[in-house]
């Protein structure tokens, strides 16, 4: 009962207040950092954000209406913390963004624990990967299958799971990418990541 108490928390409008007061945290942040020429910790930014985000990111791949998680919440008969946050959320990471890559850099957690993995790498056993191979491939799929959404497209049926429920591929995938980080620096940052991929457009660089 206590762990159904927990998670029903992500789903509550104070989870939600959680998630504003953070990104308008980090705003204050790039702006203290620019007036001050002075910044916080980015160890101790990573844990707090990360904390407070990886709920929001994590649980659509454990569990989703669709077998591709993060895009079809518009449709989404039964959204999760994300599906509820994402229009402001996503938004507001691709903000951040624009200021030295903040989010990516200082927030995200997917980044924090590819940063973690990347530091136990033996040297030599790196493998090399262009960052740009892969990302914006990715990123014109995504928008793709955002796309179905906005016109009423049928062919988002042949994306459905089911209502809610575990979808072994798409955790399969994570559990694929996540050892991949041991061997590629950052693996899903530099290759997979829509938020990347927009964030190299937006900067000129990756």
């Amino acid at each position: 009962m206590k762990t159904l108490e927990v998670l029903a928390f992500f789903w509550s409008r104070d989870y939600r207040i959680l998630l504003a007061a953070a990104v308008i945290s980090a705003f204050c942040l790039i702006i203290f950092r620019r007036a001050a020429r002075k910044s916080l910790p980015q160890i101790a930014q990573k844990i707090v954000y990360g904390i407070i985000f990886l709920p929001l990111v994590l649980l659509p791949v454990f569990k989703c209406c669709f077998k591709v998680p993060y895009v079809f919440c518009r449709v989404c008969p039964s959204k999760c913390p994300w599906g509820i946050s994402r229009a402001f959320i996503f938004g507001s990471f691709l903000a951040l963004n624009l200021s030295g890559k903040f989010w990516c850099a200082s927030m995200c957690p997917f980044g924090s624990i590819q940063e973690c993995q990347a530091k136990i790498l033996k040297p030599g056993r790196a493998l090399s990967f262009r960052p740009t191979i892969m990302s914006y491939p990715v990123l014109l799929l995504t928008t793709w299958m955002y796309s179905l959404t906005l016109f009423g497209s049928g062919m988002v049926s042949y994306f459905i799971a089911g209502y809610y429920t575990w979808v072994w591929t798409t955790m399969l995938a994570a559990a694929l990418i996540l050892a991949a980080a041991f061997f590629v620096p950052r693996f899903w940052c530099r290759n997979l990541c829509p938020v990347g991929a927009i964030a190299g457009l937006t900067s000129g660089r990756t």
